[in-house]
């Protein structure tokens, strides 16, 4: 009797692993997160790189011509022939997690919107929808570690080849 017990509780157990093995893991991002970065690349080209709850990424780089222009609504915008190439991408569960991370630690949500400088080398424009709000934040030229924190993240796990150029900022 003991040993049928034993046996049932070993089996029973063991589905209980199997079957954790087989569910997808879930990330702790949002359903409604989308993070979009616009960053310098090299010289005049600029990457805009966008990444859903899925880790479902897109990616073009375009030639700015050493001028940003913005919408309305303060999001980066350039023509389709400015795009030199474009890509899809997608992050696996450890390195949405990453993201969302370097996002919650660098504390993004309570950044300032605008650090920007008349001139500078370091230039990154971040978007992100989450949790039903938008939050947005521009530099360029001033020396945020923050924001530094969060574009070498991204840069750290989005394919090769799609290389951010962050650059030195302006420490005042």
């Amino acid at each position: 009797m003991k040993k049928t017990i034993s046996l049932a509780f070993l089996m029973l157990l063991w589905l209980m692993v199997l079957a954790s093995g087989c569910v997808p893991a879930k990330t702790p991002v949002p359903t409604d997160f989308l993070f979009i970065l616009d960053a310098r690349s090299s010289g005049a080209e600029h990457v805009n790189i966008q990444i859903n709850a899925n880790g479902k990424g897109q990616y073009e780089r375009y030639d700015s011509g050493g001028v940003i222009e913005r919408n309305e609504n303060g999001m980066v915008v350039y023509d389709s022939d400015q795009v030199i190439e474009k890509g899809n991408f997608t992050l696996n569960h450890e390195q949405l997690t990453q993201l969302w991370q370097a996002i919650n630690q660098n504390n993004l949500f309570q950044l300032t919107d605008d650090y920007r400088m008349a001139i500078g080398y370091s230039y990154a424009h971040i978007t992100l929808h989450a949790n039903e709000q938008r939050y947005q934040v521009d530099n360029i030229g001033m020396e945020v570690p923050e924001i530094r924190a969060i574009v070498e993240k991204t840069n750290s796990i989005l394919p090769v080849g799609v290389a951010l150029d962050y650059g030195e900022g302006f420490s005042p």
